[in-house]
């Protein structure tokens, strides 16, 4: 499948969204757009060609028109059909490639931490069907409802709605089987049980009867993170809120968490939280 793959920060910009209606025996009209344009039917089908490829878009399926290409009707709606259109911009880096699999493994691609966000590499097929057509098509009855409002406000309302249907459009596209979601779900349940502990990547396999190159995989591709890097996640939140809840020495909190070189504890917390143990504990005894 071609799949649209978009690098934020930046966040695609909503630019302007409606509703149209084809009668029986109209077509989509004929041009090239220097922007993006989604399609998403609610009755009836839809034809349109773009760059070469035809799409019959049906009810509860979406298409969105890439810039630079040409697309037109290319059969007149055998019965009335209706879609809601939005056209957005992309500010950042895009590119269209063919793609077989889809998982948050292949989309988170940098932490951020105190001073800088987290990178993403959203990863849209340009046609499919939705699953949860109700959600959507309430996110798109929203932003038609903010934009006929006189509030000075909507179109940042607008914007948000439209933030907000992309991520849903991502998880639709996400092929995950669910032997993988059981194998992350025992992963972390382990974790969680046994993160004072001594955990070795071993130690997991040997609970749940799984080669650790698969364990990481599973991991990987629910969650975007190795089991390591989870354990490291988990121990770091366990260690804040003791922060914030004692007057125990970060030497004692280290160990409560499962980490026994306290040195390491302080690295590994200032490089996941932008601060050492000590800061985030006169920070948070500051604000409170």
């Amino acid at each position: 499948m071609t799949v649209i793959h978009i690098h934020i920060p930046p966040f695609p910009s909503f630019i302007k969204m409606g509703e149209a209606t084809l009668s029986i025996g109209k077509k989509h009209f004929k041009r090239t757009f220097h922007i993006f344009d989604l399609i998403y039917v609610t009755e009836g089908v839809v034809y349109i060609s773009e760059n070469g490829f035809k799409y019959e878009i049906r009810c509860g399926e979406y298409l969105i028109l890439a810039p630079g290409f040409e697309h037109f009707g290319f059969k007149g709606c055998e019965v009335e059909s209706k879609y809601f259109w939005i056209h957005f911009n992309v500010e950042g880096e895009y590119y269209l490639k063919k793609t077989k699999e889809i998982n948050w493994g292949n989309i988170k691609i940098k932490e951020g931490d105190f001073i800088s966000p987290h990178h993403f590499l959203l990863q849209i097929p340009q046609f499919g069907k939705i699953t949860q057509t109700k959600f959507v098509e309430n996110i798109f009855m929203n932003m038609l409802d903010e934009g006929v409002t006189t509030s000075p406000d909507f179109p940042l309302r607008q914007q948000i709605y439209f933030q907000e249907l992309m991520i849903q459009l991502q998880k639709e596209a996400m092929t995950i089987p669910s032997a993988t979601e059981s194998v992350t779900d025992k992963t972390l349940q382990f974790i969680q049980m046994h993160y004072k502990e001594d955990i070795k990547m071993e130690d997991i396999a040997g609970e749940l009867h799984f080669h650790t190159d698969y364990i990481t995989r599973c991991m990987q591709k629910t969650i975007g993170v190795s089991p390591i890097h989870y354990l490291n996640q988990y121990r770091i939140a366990q260690a804040k809120k003791l922060l914030t809840s004692t007057n125990d020495k970060v030497m004692v909190i280290s160990k409560s968490v499962g980490i026994q070189d306290h040195t390491y504890f302080s690295k590994l917390f200032k490089k996941i939280e932008g601060v050492s143990p000590s800061e985030f504990r006169q920070f948070s005894q500051r604000d409170s």
